[in-house]
């Protein structure tokens, strides 16, 4: 897969997944210099980051397959974001990982900014010109970590979110050994991750999304407990006919063998609607 960081977000985001060999990086920021990055000239807002949008086909020619666009949704860069979708439709399958910041934190062109840019991409999400927007709210995952130190904070939250996407990649790839992890439905295009704590059957998505319709589960299961455990099995199906109970959300799962002491629980939720 390949991952492009757009803005001082989605770079730093971008970098956390360097230490996973799976991925190709890329990064497009002002001043960014180095391997796979493209220095874009400093401009003083939105409206002249898109007036003056450089031509990304050199940069972006070796791309080829997944790509997953990671857009930081207060920063002016941003307004980049649909001028790189529409050089990458012709050779790539791309999703969008939205970020959005914590309004508190923004100015009043900031916010109006943001505020674009997260509708903008919904409707290019609902229209089928990107794959995917998955949308991410630092404080949603603020609120799963817990207490962070200010030094600390967005490592912290980068570091569950990357690590998060990751190993829901790495199952996507792998058979399960109970379940069928089914795709949603054709217009379920606006999504989100989360964990899930299967001790205590409990959810934690990355975005409080509105009207869900598919809602995947993933087992990341100790192989030793698998094999021995007797109980398991009832546990986990009892657990899925719950959520199933919802006449309204297409549930499915998957168990999935792990070398690990822990047991880990992700999830994919995904809605048809444009989010508030």
């Amino acid at each position: 897969m390949n991952i492009i960081g757009l803005g001082k977000a989605g770079c730093n985001i971008a970098q956390c997944f360097q230490k996973y060999p799976q991925y190709n990086v890329f990064q497009i920021d002002v001043d960014k210099v180095g391997k796979s990055c493209y220095n874009i000239k400093y401009e003083k807002g939105p409206e002249e980051y898109e007036q003056n949008a450089p031509d990304f086909s050199d940069f972006l020619s070796q791309i080829r397959g997944e790509t997953l666009l990671i857009v930081g949704g207060s920063g002016h860069i941003s307004a980049l974001a649909l001028r790189i979708i529409e050089q990458l439709r012709a050779k790539s399958e791309t999703d969008i990982l939205y970020i959005r910041p914590d309004p508190l934190l923004l100015g009043s062109l900031e916010k109006k900014h943001e505020k674009v840019t997260y509708n903008v991409l919904q409707h290019y999400a609902r229209s089928a010109a990107i794959r995917r927007l998955y949308l991410v709210s630092n404080l949603a995952l603020e609120e799963i970590v817990g207490d962070i130190s200010v030094m600390d904070y967005y490592n912290k939250i980068n570091d569950l979110l990357v690590s998060t996407v990751h190993m829901i990649n790495v199952f996507r790839n792998e058979a399960p050994v109970m379940g069928s992890l089914r795709s949603p439905s054709e217009t379920g295009r606006i999504c989100t991750f989360g964990i899930f704590d299967m001790k205590e059957n409990a959810e934690n998505l990355f975005f409080s999304l509105d009207s869900i319709r598919d809602m995947g589960y993933i087992y990341g299961v100790g192989e030793k407990r698998l094999r021995e455990e007797g109980s398991l099995h009832k546990e986990i199906v009892s657990q899925m006919r719950e959520k199933a109970l919802d006449e309204t959300v297409n549930v499915s799962f998957g168990v999935f063998p792990t070398q690990y002491e822990n047991d880990y629980g992700y999830l994919l939720a995904y809605s048809p609607h444009i989010q508030n």
